[in-house]
């Protein structure tokens, strides 16, 4: 089993990117692209015993898909650490899909450099070898108890000052401890209503209510539980966000919980996020400052050049109250003045010198320096195609100059 160690997260700017210092620029532009191979596969066992393939991609597929990015963090020695999502896009599907951490080494096309690679340099595996899950996972009854898709669904992740993991999963919904190598240190932690703490908010996919263990009637929508998930600048909060609003609210709103890490437990401090009226979900959340971040929203269209894919800058203000929310780049408009994606297919859509980021799924953000955000999108492997109508999407990687610094 490949793993690592000792991995510590970082917000530097610059300096190890491969990006040339720019001019003075008066909009949001690409200034580095790189993209990873929808095929490319890590050891393990054959997968996709349970799909029936799209896009020219057909199982049995050949040991694990490195695919389906939705979260992303830096790496202090300039790689990044990915986390693939729960698989094959649902629970009955992706038993055979193990949950992985990813190390990638991009290679970025700026304007000087003109080759670009993703190179897979390693990974680590999440499990549960001291049986703290308290409901039956696939690999039940084995020493290892390794995680699939059929368990949890991995859709945000930090990284605490001591090097432990946390993971949002979007199933129960859930949060996920991890030591730095993969293997769970608490029992999956529940969210409370911060209207009624003593009420959980649960999802249709929940693991208990699947298995009729302590029914709880959800609340959360299918596909709606923690999808992005900030972490405070001193380390100590957790700010998972929904990535829907709760079935029973008709204000288009998101909840945003504040989780001590400490104390492993909410503190029943919330905000909401209101949601665009052209938007149906959220992708991720990353602070940069106290009080100040980015979420993705977006709309679920692909290979669409009028979708609705934007980086929106927010306010944490008062508890129990609205976000304030600002447009900070729209993903489907961006000055590409270097004409970075390179040589275009047949099909290809938005990579000229108006690049778009025409996908579905747009799950992860990197805020690299004061002025400079890296993003990248869930390939749904090999499900989507949204820069393509007939081919499935790789796992590009875009670095966007801003014209205003952020702090």
């Amino acid at each position: 089993m490949a793993v690592v160690l000792g991995l510590n997260g970082c917000n530097d700017s610059d300096e190890k990117m491969q990006v040339t210092p720019t001019p003075l620029i008066n909009e949001p532009t690409l200034v580095a692209f790189a993209k990873l191979d929808v095929a490319t596969y890590a050891e393990g066992p054959d997968s996709g015993a349970y799909v029936t393939g799209a896009n020219g991609i057909l199982p049995p597929f050949s040991g694990q898909p490195v695919q389906g990015f939705s979260a992303a963090l830096k790496n202090n020695d300039g790689t990044y650490l990915v986390m693939s999502d729960n698989g094959f896009g649902t629970q009955d599907n992706s038993a055979d899909y193990l949950l992985r951490l990813h190390v990638i080494q991009p290679t970025f096309r700026t304007k000087i450099a003109t080759n670009t690679e993703v190179k897979h340099l390693s990974y680590v595996q999440l499990r549960d070898p001291n049986k703290l899950i308290p409901f039956s996972i696939v690999h039940q009854d084995t020493a290892e108890r390794l995680l699939t898709g059929a368990d949890f669904d991995p859709e945000s992740m930090q990284r605490t000052p001591n090097g432990e993991i946390w993971i949002g999963d979007e199933f129960g919904p859930y949060l996920l401890h991890f030591s730095a190598d993969g293997i769970l240190l608490s029992p999956p932690i529940p969210l409370p209503n911060p209207l009624n703490p003593a009420q959980e908010l649960r999802s249709p996919q929940n693991q208990f209510n699947k298995e009729q263990l302590n029914f709880v009637e959800p609340l959360v929508q299918r596909s709606g539980g923690f999808e992005g998930m900030a972490i405070s600048q001193d380390g100590k909060y957790l700010y998972p966000l929904l990535e829907k609003p709760l079935l029973n609210d008709s204000s288009n709103r998101l909840i945003v919980s504040e989780f001590d890490l400490a104390k492993k437990a909410y503190t029943g401090k919330y905000y909401y996020f209101p949601l665009h009226t052209s938007a149906t979900a959220i992708g991720d959340f990353q602070l940069y400052s106290p009080t100040e971040g980015i979420i993705i929203e977006r709309d679920d269209s692909e290979n669409d050049l009028l979708g609705y894919k934007k980086l929106i800058k927010v306010t944490l203000s008062t508890a129990g109250q609205n976000m304030q929310r600002e447009d900070l780049v729209n993903l489907m408009d961006i000055a590409n003045p270097d004409l970075l994606y390179g040589t275009a297919r047949a099909g290809d859509i938005a990579t000229g010198e108006r690049f778009g980021f025409p996908f579905q799924t747009i799950e992860d953000i990197v805020i690299e320096g004061p002025d400079l955000i890296t993003v990248l999108n869930d390939n749904n492997f090999p499900g989507s195609s949204g820069r393509n109508a007939n081919l499935a999407d790789d796992n590009e990687i875009i670095q966007i100059r801003l014209p205003k610094a952020l702090f």
